[in-house]
């Protein structure tokens, strides 16, 4: 019996060991199985290229046409301003650029004004037009102006201060009819004396001119000068005008053509290297209303004296040989260029004169003109430069 139960259990154990190694052998199986089938589909995918990708084209639609614009207009330029010496040089350069403005004359009743009107920003033709000149001048040259055709604008404009004294280039306000009028005039103040303000300004007898004003009348003032706040305030004073200036100046003083300092000349009385020229017409009246004479050592000065006209001594430049003479005629080319008031070069020098005869001519750039007899003295034949001053200097007077 014991024998039975033995085998049972040797047998139970064989089966189990059996179950153990077929369940194996199967989950072995499908494993396997697995695996394979996993390996072939890795295969057939790597197998599979990429297609292409598919590209839809769309029909290009018309586009709108882009306008064009215009390019913007540049800012226009401030205007050169030419270099000058002498008296000027040290000017601010809207006194500058107007210096070169004298001449102009207005055509018609205030008309012609376009230029100034355009720089100035503001006005119109017909309109009295002297703060419009002083704004075109000021905006020309890069400083904002009042933009207003008021000459007492500049008195209440922001842009402006207001100066203890005056400087050269300051901006002179007058009243006119009385003080609290609203009109007047304004200019740029070039010097004074006791009684009148020279000023440089448009609208002045029609034209750009520099004219002596009265400091006070009945019906005309000066209220005080001006200057624009974002230029640095002048370190000049008061300019004071040689006795006999002349009241009126209607061509540009600041045409030097040499290298010398016209300032000096001034100083010292002494005009130099003054191109001379011969001239001489024995026995027809001259300017003065008397007779010329050839063999008396004689100049003509480009400007008329009135009353006892001073002798001037004439000398080589090169040499140093001189002569004393009578002032004997008008020239050569000018009439009213007193260059040697203004310490300025004759306006001859421009190759140009001043058309106060007929049209302008062209000129040799003579300042001076000497008889036969004074040319002969110094040793001039034809054409040479000289130095000459006044031998005295009487109180000169504009006719």
């Amino acid at each position: 019996m014991n024998d039975f139960y033995g085998i049972a259990a040797l047998a139970a154990v064989i089966v189990v060991y059996i179950g153990e190694k077929v369940q194996q052998y199967l989950l072995t199986s499908v494993l396997r199985e697995a695996l394979k089938q996993a390996q072939a589909q890795i295969n057939s995918l790597n197998s599979i290229k990429a297609a292409p990708p598919i590209v839809v084209t769309q029909p290009a639609l018309p586009q709108p046409p882009v306008p064009q614009l215009p390019a913007p207009s540049p800012a226009p330029a401030p205007s050169p301003v030419p270099t000058i010496s002498g008296p000027f040089a040290g000017a601010p350069a809207w006194f500058q650029w107007a210096l070169h403005e004298i001449g102009f004359h207005e055509q018609g009743d205030n008309r012609g004004l376009d230029r100034y009107i355009a720089l100035a920003h503001t006005g119109a033709n017909g309109e009295p037009w002297c703060a419009i000149f002083a704004n075109a001048a000021l905006e020309a040259t890069g400083v904002m102006g009042s933009r207003s055709a008021s000459s007492q604008s500049f008195r209440s404009n922001p842009n402006f201060v207001q100066l203890e004294k005056p400087a050269l280039g300051a901006i002179a306000v007058f009243w006119r009819g009385s003080p609290s009028s609203g009109l007047g005039h304004v200019g740029f103040y070039r010097g004074e004396n006791a009684n009148r303000v020279w000023t440089l300004g448009g609208n002045e007898h029609d034209m750009v001119q520099i004219e002596a004003l009265p400091k006070s009348t009945s019906g005309f003032g000066l209220v005080g000068y001006w200057w624009p706040k974002a230029v640095p305030l002048p370190s000049g004073g008061p300019v004071m005008m040689p006795t006999g200036s002349a009241l009126s100046i209607t061509h540009d003083p600041s045409a030097a053509s040499v290298a010398s300092d016209a300032s000096a000349h001034v100083k010292s009385g002494v005009q130099e290297n003054i191109t001379a020229t011969v001239f001489g017409d024995d026995g027809h009246n001259a300017a003065y209303g008397f007779r010329l004479d050839n063999t008396s050592p004689g100049v003509a000065l480009p400007f008329r004296f009135s009353g006892t006209r001073p002798r001037v001594r004439v000398s080589n430049a090169h040499t140093g040989a001189s002569v004393d003479c009578d002032i004997v005629d008008v020239g050569p080319w000018n009439t009213h260029d007193p260059y040697w008031q203004t310490g300025t070069r004759p306006q001859a020098e421009t190759g140009t004169d001043l058309g106060q005869v007929s049209a302008p001519r062209h000129t040799n750039g003579a300042g001076i003109d000497l008889t036969p007899a004074a040319a002969a003295a110094i040793q001039i034949d034809g054409k040479g430069l000289v130095n000459w001053s006044f031998i005295d200097s009487p109180a000169i007077k504009v006719e």
